[in-house]
């Protein structure tokens, strides 16, 4: 079978399990952008090169304000996919754009939708969504106020759903979409829960090296970590807040942040002002694979106070707790309450602190969970499975003859 991605790039995990799925016996082909990419986050380091074939065409931003590729129609006509697997906002040309719908019919390719989904309401629920669940960009500005965006809302959900009612089936991260993509007229089993994964089987044979190296911290039984870009909406200020609630209990405990970013200097003051400054470690950003699973290795719970999502996985692998809030709903599936980690009250510090004194009572506690953590991993939400899941997605969508 002959399948078809658009990505707005290939960040590192994405390149290998698109590899991995090539080996699975699928032909795949992916489509970005020529230069850059403005649908993945800044920092995201992207890739080149892969088993599979990549294309790469110019990206554009369409007359309703999303990116497109406006060659796209003739791309699918040369590749004549079985399959066309599309995101967002990329599956909205198949709403505007009536040359793609025309093109995928001609050869008979099936839509299929992948999401996570991430900040997307139920249908016909909209100011309920948000009003509980209020949309901010990475600088914490609130988006989801004002009649304007309620209308634009409204009409894309209407796109959607038309988009939905065209897709064979959807590539989910999260089973968050069963809760959600119903109410646009998506049958359950067309919902494929894949989950997410990093390079599992990079990391663990990274791990081993790791474990047989020197380590590069002092020992310590109550070590908070935090890896990722220093942007408001992770909220490290909140993780920096309730890191000081909890000193004055166990002074021997330790926050390391890794990462870089335009907050940096906001954090370092904080920690300052907060009297905190000698026992929070900024280590900046880190890319080499072996010194941040030396951080993972040797701390002792993992953190994660805002927006993000795979670092808990790589975290997980390393077995680490995890503490977490909302995030981009993947930690639902990640993360099971008193087993591996405890979620706290979004936004609130003090529950962020309770749960952290409540793991730093028992170190022993910890690593039990932290061992919980890494079973899922190797047991459920690992790159072999994950890309077994793709596959048998991709088996049940060839059975439908469907197309737009």
């Amino acid at each position: 079978m002959k399948v078809l991605f658009t990505f707005g790039g290939i960040p590192h995990y994405l390149n290998a399990m698109l590899n991995k799925i090539q080996a699975k016996g699928a032909d795949i082909t992916v489509v970005s952008p020529q230069k850059g990419n403005t649908t993945i986050g800044k920092g995201v380091k992207m890739v080149e090169g892969g088993t599979y074939k990549h294309l790469t065409t110019l990206e554009k931003k369409a007359f309703y304000g999303k990116s497109s590729f406006p060659a796209l129609p003739r791309i699918i006509a040369e590749e004549k996919p079985d399959i066309v697997v599309m995101g967002w906002p990329y599956f909205l040309q198949i709403f505007f754009q009536p040359a793609l719908r025309k093109a995928m019919k001609a050869c008979h390719a099936r839509l299929v939708i992948r999401e996570i989904p991430f900040q997307t309401p139920p249908y016909g629920k909209i100011k309920e969504y948000f009003k509980e669940h209020p949309m901010y960009d990475e600088n914490m500005r609130l988006l989801s106020t004002g009649a304007g965006f309620y209308l634009r809302q409204w009409m894309t959900a209407g796109i959607r759903k038309y988009c939905y009612s065209k897709a064979v089936g959807t590539l989910n991260y999260s089973t968050a979409a069963y809760d959600i993509l119903p109410s646009y007229g998506v049958k359950k089993e067309q919902i494929h829960v894949t989950y997410n994964s990093t390079d599992t089987e990079a990391l663990l044979k990274e791990k081993e090296s790791v474990l047989a190296s020197p380590a590069i911290l002092p020992p310590s039984e109550r070590r908070l970590l935090h890896i990722g870009r220093l942007v408001k909406w992770k909220r490290v200020d909140l993780l920096i807040d309730a890191f000081r609630k909890v000193t004055a209990a166990y002074p021997d405990a330790e926050l390391v942040i890794v990462g870089d970013g335009p907050e940096l200097e906001n954090l370092r003051q904080q920690a300052a002002k907060l009297q905190i400054a000698d026992k929070v470690r900024f280590i900046g950003a880190v890319y080499d694979p072996k010194i941040l699973g030396a951080y993972m290795n040797e701390s002792s719970i993992y953190v994660l106070a805002g927006m993000g999502g795979l670092s808990i996985n790589d975290a997980m692998t390393y077995g680490m707790p995890v503490l977490c809030s909302v995030c981009d709903s993947t930690e639902r599936d990640l993360v099971i309450e008193g087993k591996n980690g405890f979620f706290f009250k979004d936004g609130d510090a003090d529950s962020l602190a309770a749960k952290i004194e409540m793991m730093f009572e028992s170190p022993e506690q910890c690593r039990r969970m932290g061992d919980a953590s890494e079973r899922i991993i190797r047991e459920k939400i690992n790159i072999e499975i994950v890309s077994e899941r793709y596959m048998a997605a991709f088996r049940e969508f060839m059975k439908v003859s469907k197309s737009l």
